[in-house]
C-alpha cells in the first residue's frame, strides 16, 4: 500500500514538472531559466521522497507547496495555476496543512492572475474548491461502505447472539424439568402423588393410566386439536397408555413441554410394575 502511494506521489510530480518544462519551451522571458532550475530542483527533491520516504517525510510534505507556487507565478502562464489542483487531489486525505497551503497559494496566485476579471477568478477559485471535495469522495464512499460492512457484521453477530441466547434458555429449561421430574419422582409416595406433581408443574387439566395388553408402537401420539398427548409405556408386567389432556392445545406446540411428559410418562414405570385384574389398580388411574 505505501509503495503504491510513493508512486503516485511520484506520478503525479513527475506530470507537474513535464507540464512547466512545456511550458517553459514557448516563454521568452528572464525566468525561463528560472522556471527550468526549479522544475529540476523540484522534481529532484520529489525522486528523493520517493527513493528516501522515510529519512524525507517533511521534504514529501511541503515540497509541492514550496516549488510549485513559485514556478507557476514566474511562468507567467495564466492556466498554471490548475497544476495546482492535482497536487491539492493528492494530499486532501493526507496533509490537511499542505492542502490548505496549496488552495491558499492558488487564490493569491488567482487573485493576482485575474484580477480585471472576476468572472474567471470566480470560476477558478469554484474549481480550486472543487478538487478537495472531489478528493474527499472516495474516501467517503469507503468509509460509508465500511460502515454498512461492519453493520452487516454487527446484525450478524446479533442474530447469532440471539440464537445463542435461545439455545442457552432452552436448554436451561429443559434442564429445570428435568431436574424437577428427577425431585418429584423422589419424593413422591406412589404414583398418583407423581402424576398429580407433573399435572400442577406443567398445566395439565387431567392425566389418565390406560392398561394395556399389547401395544403396536410406542411412539408418543399427539392430537392438536383436543390438545391431547398419549405416551405409550411398557411396564414390567404389560403396557399402559398415559394420556395428557392440556389445558390447551396451543401448550402441544412447546417442544419441551411435549418432551418433559413424555419423559414424565415414561417415568410411570418407576412406581407401577403392570396391571393385574385382582389388583387394586387393575383398572385405569385418573388424575384431575
Amino acid at each position: 500500500m505505501r509503495k503504491m502511494i510513493k508512486e503516485v506521489f511520484l506520478g503525479v510530480r513527475f506530470l507537474v514538472s513535464l507540464y512547466f518544462l512545456l511550458i517553459s519551451l514557448g516563454i521568452e522571458t528572464p525566468s525561463k531559466g528560472t522556471v527550468v532550475v526549479l522544475t529540476a530542483l523540484y522534481f529532484s527533491f520529489s525522486l528523493l521522497s520517493y527513493l528516501k520516504f522515510e529519512q524525507t517525510r517533511w521534504i514529501n510534505k511541503f515540497v509541492d507547496v514550496v516549488f510549485v507556487p513559485p514556478i507557476a507565478f514566474l511562468s507567467g502562464e495564466p492556466k498554471a495555476i490548475f497544476s495546482l489542483i492535482p497536487l491539492i487531489v493528492l494530499h486532501t486525505n493526507r496533509s490537511l496543512i499542505t492542502t490548505g497551503l496549496l488552495f491558499l497559494s492558488g487564490a493569491a496566485l488567482a487573485a493576482y492572475t485575474f484580477a480585471d476579471d472576476p468572472l474567471l477568478l470566480f470560476s477558478t477559485l469554484i474549481l480550486l474548491i472543487a478538487a478537495p471535495i472531489s478528493a474527499m469522495a472516495p474516501d467517503l464512499i469507503g468509509t460509508i461502505r465500511k460502515e454498512r460492512d461492519s453493520m452487516k457484521e454487527l446484525r450478524k453477530a446479533y442474530r447469532k447472539l440471539l440464537q445463542d441466547f435461545a439455545r442457552w434458555e432452552k436448554d436451561r429449561r429443559e434442564l429445570d424439568h428435568v431436574k424437577f421430574l428427577i425431585d418429584v419422582s423422589t419424593k413422591s409416595q406412589d404414583v398418583q402423588d407423581f402424576l398429580k406433581g407433573v399435572k400442577d408443574r406443567f398445566k395439565v387439566r387431567r392425566i389418565h393410566v390406560i392398561p394395556k395388553r399389547e401395544i403396536e408402537s410406542y411412539a408418543p401420539l399427539m392430537d392438536r386439536e383436543k390438545g391431547l398427548l398419549s405416551v405409550p409405556v411398557k411396564l414390567e408386567e404389560g403396557n399402559a397408555v398415559i394420556i395428557f389432556e392440556m389445558e390447551s392445545p396451543f401448550q402441544l406446540n412447546d417442544e419441551l413441554v411435549v418432551s418433559s411428559l413424555e419423559r414424565a410418562g415414561r417415568m410411570v414405570s418407576l412406581f407401577i410394575a403392570g396391571f393385574e385384574d385382582s389388583s387394586s389398580l387393575g383398572r385405569a388411574i385418573n388424575i384431575g
